[in-house]
């Protein structure tokens, strides 16, 4: 394959875009069965007990993530830690939050607030758009760029002699 542009309209359409694309069904197949949760959950008012530090990923540093008590409807007292971890941490403890859980489990229990609950599909929907951009930009791209390759006009290099059978366009006046 000698011709970059074929490699590189390859590469957008066969690969960046169906990328993007599957990242975009998993943003909303995150957003959905987050609504369906939603639908399902009750809401009530819990109180941040502790921010617990833990170590990231790398060992690098601490993440705070807080472990947050409820009262359930039917009057249990649950305690969970938030999925959610942050360096600063966006609570403190003592501070009132709201709780969404499901009934059925109310151990899986979340903060209700934009990060807890729709972190996934933004960071998915984010690095799919960013896939669909590029891949888009390369396709139009290359596309401008062959255009102007073929039309561009063709130069005689006047110092190297013709090659044999080649006829020059020479008039007579």
């Amino acid at each position: 394959m000698d011709d970059p542009t074929v490699f590189l309209s390859r590469l957008a359409r066969f690969a960046l875009i169906p990328i993007g694309v599957l990242l975009l069904l998993g943003a909303g197949f995150s957003v959905w069965g987050t609504k369906a949760w939603l639908a399902r959950a009750v809401e009530t008012q819990g109180t941040v007990i502790e921010m617990l530090r833990v170590r990231d990923s790398e060992n690098k540093g601490y993440l705070f993530t807080p472990i947050v008590r409820f009262d359930t409807i039917d009057g249990r007292t649950v305690e969970f830690q938030s999925g959610l971890r942050t360096n600063p941490p966006l609570y403190r403890t003592g501070q009132e939050v709201s709780v969404v859980y499901d009934p059925g489990v109310p151990e899986s229990a979340a903060v209700r607030d934009v990060l807890s609950l729709w972190m996934m599909p933004i960071i998915l929907a984010f690095i799919g758009s960013i896939f669909l951009t590029v891949a888009t930009a390369m396709i139009v791209l290359i596309k401008r760029v062959s255009r102007a390759f073929d039309q561009a006009p063709h130069v005689i290099d006047v110092a190297s002699p013709p090659r044999r059978g080649t006829a020059l366009n020479r008039s007579h006046s």
